[in-house]
């Protein structure tokens, strides 16, 4: 077990999280066109109220974009290059260019005032500081996600699908009991 703030857990890891950041998906941008050329914005809502969190000024051109955007009471201007790869069965896939590294990548985060790369910004995945508790945690929210309230198994959903679902969410308790219980054998506790 490494990672995580319980004890035993190994060192708390001390990095920003990519999750936590503005991000810019050049896949989005292409789906709804963007790419295509001309003056856009876009902007970042809260998912739950659906209110603007923060906006930007995109113009596109093939094979580049400049960001406008405030940081603060500053006006900032990114020069992003675009390229695209061919896709196995046809077609095209358009990626970004880090500003920074030059490095070929689906999204960039705004961080200290710049567009840049994940690998520029140093950035890491919540699930990379996660200790096994905490991935089994991570996992079971996502199986449970799936389910109805209290487990139920929705409208649509084959029994043995929610079977299934239900026997990884047992086995993700079964993790956590396990490292509660070789934790408890490490710090010598011998029972109530």
């Amino acid at each position: 077990m490494k990672g995580g703030s319980r004890p035993g857990a190994g060192r708390p890891t001390q990095h920003i999280k990519a999750e936590h950041c503005r991000q810019l998906d050049v896949r989005r941008l292409a789906k709804a066109q963007i790419l295509a050329g001309g003056t856009w914005g876009w902007a970042w809502r809260n998912p739950d109220t659906g209110k603007e969190l923060a906006s930007i000024g995109i113009t596109a051109w093939p094979g580049a974009l400049v960001l406008e955007y405030m940081c603060g009471s500053d006006p900032m201007r990114d020069h992003i290059d675009i390229t695209t790869s061919a896709c196995h069965l046809g077609g095209t896939r358009p990626w970004f260019h880090c500003p920074r590294c030059g490095g070929r990548v689906a999204l960039l985060y705004l961080r200290g005032g710049r567009f840049r790369c994940r690998k520029c910004h140093g950035l890491r995945y919540i699930s990379q500081g996660l200790d096994e508790c905490g991935r089994s945690w991570r996992k079971q929210s996502k199986l449970e996600a799936r389910l109805g309230p209290n487990w139920r198994r929705p409208k649509g959903m084959h029994r043995a699908t929610r079977d299934r679902l239900l026997g990884a969410i047992w086995q993700c308790e079964e993790v956590r009991e396990d490292a509660l219980a070789a934790y408890m054998d490490r710090i010598g506790f011998k029972g109530w």
